[in-house]
């Protein structure tokens, strides 16, 4: 037992007045004169005895009123497992799950309008002084202030089944956040939802010790579900009028196998490939459907399946551009470089331009998909602030250094990389290994059949060693026996450069003549078109970049769904070379979108998507989750179940205890009525 107000046990002292009023006796007798006082004395030695009793018992009695009152001030309470009982002010954050689960059918109603129940119920227990926040998975700004019982009550009708969602450790980090600003002595948090397994890792909170949380779980109905997980490519680059493979994984969560179901996609809103999935009970299953790129430009995309009663997630967007070509500046020293003009001049998809160092625009180098630098000796500041610039903002580089190449001009170049080229090394190496892993290389070759069959790589007469300090932004696609490499790729922005340690010269190398020099280049010609994710996520924190950035001192950029229902101006910010857009909080809906500066000028395609975490729908009970907490002592936390009692008197017994004050005055009264009761009734 403890005691909400332990200050008031000092007035327990107070239990010396009735000691003292009977160890000394305050009456005063009188006197009366009698003849004979033989029959009195009788009397007294009769009732003595009695009159002892019956004051010792009105001792008792108002003793055990005098501590049963002050008690009942001191408030004793049986503390519930895992929470601390405090006085004074309270600071208390209700975050109430709105995500699409919630929607689900339970005893009353929707599991939302349970929980906004619940929510009403827990303000009931707490005294008008205290300030309450309102949570939910919208993140709204408005959300971060405090509030009083009628402004929660208001903004509380407000709260909708939302897209977004959230997970416990950001929940918890955000409500740690409010509290931090809190003046109050007692800083309470309540989390309301179905706490899908999904979205609520325990393990994954940094819980405040000055904060108690209460876990609230509304039970709904289970429903198993089948959706569409993710989507990708098998090539990184998209191709006009060349076949198209697009990978499809779809998750089942029942306990029943999925036989045969339909599968189709749609581009640009016309039915291009079907095919059938087979999903084991509670697996995966990965689909490939095949097409091809008729259209160029921006092509839009969705996979749909026909799953009941969750629908959310039985179509997956997607979008990407596709060029008709590839366009690509070919820098020479001199004379045009015949292994590379060879190659890119004979596929109509590459449009190659050749040019001199002091005949480039470099206002120009935006519009080209891929720059080489073909045995350049020299590289002007000017080109290499320029391919810099440029490679932030997506453009691809490859980079053969001269035959006589000017040590300090391309380490200028390098220096954005934190890498540097030393001179030249005339020891004769051999190349042995190839990045595999490497989207270049990926599905170019087999690994193991290389491996097997001794291939002989190419033999490097004389390169130059390539030193770099920050391995984060760098790739190695083919190194030599002594662990140097020979082409390396740096990365910066959304771009890319690829150096080689070699120039393109059978004097240093035979690397030109080699059976990998071919899909080698065309693999980064091929990725260079790349231009942007092919889907976002709905709620997701991920910036949405574009490379245009407008001339206008404030530009207007708009984002307008493709069936016109949607439209908003888009929140942008600007790094120097690049545009990037925050859209995640005003996207609502699952779809095509059009990112458009002003009316007109589209620029790119955006697909969102819902969050796939609410598809997955196995929930915690309120036994795992107090197991877990267990585990993971986090002995701030504590799991309500309602049980038979509704939820105010269950909040009640959590943050205030088992209260026993109104026993103690009940108490208290018995004990006064049993000392009238002697006085008046009991002889002697």
């Amino acid at each position: 037992m403890q005691f909400l107000y332990p200050g008031f046990l000092a007035a327990l002292g107070l239990l010396a007045i009735p000691i003292v009023v009977h160890l000394f006796n305050f009456v005063r007798y009188k006197k009366i004169y009698f003849s004979n006082v033989q029959f009195l004395r009788e009397v007294k030695e009769e009732t003595q005895s009695r009159s002892k009793l019956k004051h010792l018992l009105i001792l008792l009695s108002r003793l055990l009123t005098v501590l049963f009152l002050v008690f009942a001030f001191a408030q004793p309470f049986i503390p519930v497992k895992n929470t601390v009982v405090k006085a004074g002010s309270k600071a208390v954050s209700i975050y109430i799950d709105n995500s699409f689960s919630m929607a689900s059918i339970g005893k009353n109603g929707t599991l939302l309008d349970e929980a906004k129940k619940d929510a009403l119920d827990i303000i009931k227990t707490f005294s008008p002084t205290d300030r309450f926040q309102l949570l939910t998975n919208d993140f709204l700004g408005k959300q971060q202030h405090w509030l009083t019982k009628k402004a929660f009550t208001e903004m509380l009708e407000e709260v909708k089944i939302s897209p977004s969602v959230k997970r416990i450790d950001e929940i918890v980090s955000r409500q740690k956040d409010m509290m931090a600003n809190a003046t109050e002595r007692v800083k309470l948090s309540f989390i309301i939802s179905d706490f899908q397994q999904s979205a609520y890792d325990l393990a994954t909170i940094k819980a405040d010790s000055s904060i108690n949380f209460q876990l609230i779980p509304i039970i709904g109905n289970q429903t198993p579900n089948v959706y569409i997980d993710s989507c990708w490519f098998t090539s990184p680059a998209r191709q006009f009028n060349q076949p198209e493979i697009l990978h499809v994984k779809l998750i089942n969560t029942g306990s029943t196998d999925i036989e045969n179901l339909p599968v189709k996609l749609m581009i640009n809103e016309v039915q291009r490939a079907v095919a059938s999935a087979n999903i084991k009970a509670g697996g995966s299953s990965e689909i490939e459907m095949s097409y091809t790129n008729k259209e160029s430009g921006i092509i839009s995309g969705q996979i749909l399946i026909n799953d009941y009663p969750l629908t959310f997630d039985n179509d997956y967007f997607f979008s990407y551009r596709v060029n008709r070509k590839i366009k690509i500046l070919v820098v020479n020293q001199k004379e045009e470089n015949p292994y590379i003009k060879k190659l890119f001049s004979t596929d109509p998809l590459f449009e190659v331009v050749m040019n001199t160092p002091k005949n480039i625009d470099y206002g120009s180098l935006g519009n080209y998909n891929l720059v080489i630098l073909s045995n350049l000796d020299e590289i002007s500041s000017g080109l290499s602030e320029e391919l810099k610039l440029n490679i932030r903002k997506g453009l691809h580089v490859i980079a053969f250094p001269g035959t006589k190449a000017s040590i300090n001009e391309y380490n200028m170049l390098l220096s954005a990389f934190a890498a540097s080229m030393q001179a030249l090394d005339t020891n004769a190496l051999k190349i042995d290994k190839l990045n595999f892993r490497h989207p270049v290389y990926n599905g170019v070759f087999e690994e193991a059949k290389m491996k097997k069959e001794n291939i002989n790589y190419p033999v490097v007469s004389s390169h130059y060693p390539i030193n770099t300090s920050n391995k984060g932004n760098q790739e190695m696609l083919i190194s030599m026996v002594n662990g140097e490499s020979f082409l390396l790729q740096f990365s910066s922005g959304n771009g890319k450069l690829f150096l080689c340690a070699s120039p393109l010269d059978e004097k240093f190398s035979n690397f030109p003549r080699h059976a990998i020099f071919v899909p080698t280049l065309l693999k980064i010609a091929l990725t260079s078109s790349i231009a942007e994710p092919l889907f976002y996520t709905i709620g997701g924190k991920q910036n949405i970049e574009f490379n245009k950035i407008s001339t206008q001192a404030d530009p207007i950029y708009k984002i307008h769904s493709a069936d016109g229902k949607t439209e908003f101006i888009a929140r942008t910010k600007s790094n120097g070379f690049s545009t990037m857009i925050d859209a995640g909080k005003e996207v609502k809906n699952a779809g095509l979108y059009w990112l458009k500066s002003g009316d007109t000028d589209t620029l790119k395609s955006l697909s969102f998507n819902y969050n796939r975490l609410e598809s997955a729908t196995a929930v915690y009970s309120a036994d795992d989750l107090n197991n877990t907490i267990d585990q993971l002592k986090l002995n701030n936390f504590h799991v309500i179940q309602k049980g038979s009692k509704n939820m105010t008197a269950a909040i009640v017994d959590v943050n205030k205890g088992v209260q026993l004050w109104k026993w103690c005055l009940i108490f208290a009264l018995l004990c006064l009525g049993a000392e009238i009761a002697i006085i008046r009734w009991m002889k002697g």
